[in-house]
């Protein structure tokens, strides 16, 4: 029988419901999803919630990770930053945090030839720390234990006080994103065919995977019981998955991952279309520097970044990350996450 979880010692009550299956998280066809569903009586709890939720997947996840990579060293995400490598007084380290819900292999496979890119323009040994939350990320910066961070757009705007951005990635020659939701039903094409439908999100802190979408709902004089269920998947992937195997109806993701998606798996994606799409753009996840970094450290960085688009090994490097090239910083791009926030404070 499912078992929900409650706890009533934050500000409001929130209800954990984990379908288990032979003692273990539900096994979906060939994937695995933990399908997390709560209610909050106040729709503005997200970031007061994101934190017990995280912790309840850490004590549910075991993650196995490889240390071996060289030059570039990795830290586990789990390990306290007590940590060696984030002391301040390691002047030849550049310590680089990703903000990546991807296992450790997976985030270490992508970002370590960015990182390798940068210690060899800059002269310094770049170390990879992996965070999942906003909240980790901001508690990094506010102790000063990292100079440069690969975030989230929503990470910038929750803690701009204390990070500087360096540079923009410019995808599809484009410097920022929307939300979607997409479906492969046939009688789903409108939003309004969404009501008393089923939804996947991808996080309580994503923007354009969940906040978007609610914050339309608001504006609409709606909420989140507009949909019949909803499920929190952590992962844009498992959005899909879901999607595909008719666990839900519908999911909302980021516009440039969707279309990324449509373009690597055109047989998977040959039934799925967007019903939605918000009129709401928000700038690129950018790279960002600690606030009182070195200067020095900061411009060689900055360069490193903006001339990769110049250089063959830089671009080898921009193709495998789906980035055309790197923009100067334009810090306007991500007022609308601010106007979002304050309207689902209200």
């Amino acid at each position: 029988m499912p078992s929900v979880t409650c706890w009533e010692k934050i500000k409001y009550p929130l209800c954990v419901k984990i379908i288990k299956k032979s003692g273990g998280i539900t096994t979906f066809k060939k994937y695995k999803i933990l399908i997390l569903r709560y209610v909050i009586k106040n729709p503005y709890t997200i970031l007061i919630a994101s934190l017990t939720l995280i912790s309840l997947i850490f004590l549910l996840i075991v993650i196995k990770t490889d240390f071996s990579l060289q030059p570039t060293s990795y830290i586990n995400f789990s390990e306290k930053l007590s940590n060696s490598y984030l002391e301040q007084n390691k002047t030849n380290l550049l310590r680089v945090v990703v903000s990546s819900t991807l296992n450790p292999k997976e985030t270490i496979y992508i970002y370590q030839p960015l990182l390798q890119y940068i210690s060899k323009k800059t002269g310094l040994q770049s170390v990879l720390i992996q965070k999942r939350t906003n909240f980790e990320i901001k508690d990094l910066f506010n102790s000063k234990a990292v100079d440069i961070g690969i975030i989230t757009a929503s990470a910038y705007v929750l803690d701009e006080d204390q990070m500087d951005i360096l540079a923009i990635p410019v995808i599809n020659n484009d410097l920022t994103f929307s939300s979607v939701i997409v479906s492969n039903k046939e009688n789903i094409k409108t939003f309004e065919d969404l009501r008393g439908k089923s939804i996947a999100f991808t996080d309580i802190a994503s923007f354009s995977g969940y906040l978007i979408p609610l914050y339309y709902l608001k504006e609409n004089n709606l909420d989140i019981n507009y949909f019949s269920d909803h499920i929190f998947t952590f992962n844009s992937s498992d959005s899909i998955r879901a999607l595909l195997d008719d666990i839900v109806d519908a999911a909302a993701l980021n516009s440039k991952f969707f279309r990324t998606y449509v373009k690597e798996n055109p047989e998977k994606a040959k039934n799925l279309h967007i019903v939605w799409q918000s009129p709401i753009r928000i700038g690129n996840p950018p790279i960002v520097a600690r606030k009182n970094i070195n200067p020095i450290i900061e411009k060689r960085v900055k360069d490193a970044l903006i001339n990769m688009s110049n250089d063959p090994e830089g671009q080898k490097i921009l193709k495998t990350l789906g980035y055309d090239s790197f923009s100067q910083p334009q810090p306007t791009l991500y007022l609308p996450i601010k106007i979002i926030l304050k309207k689902l404070e209200q």
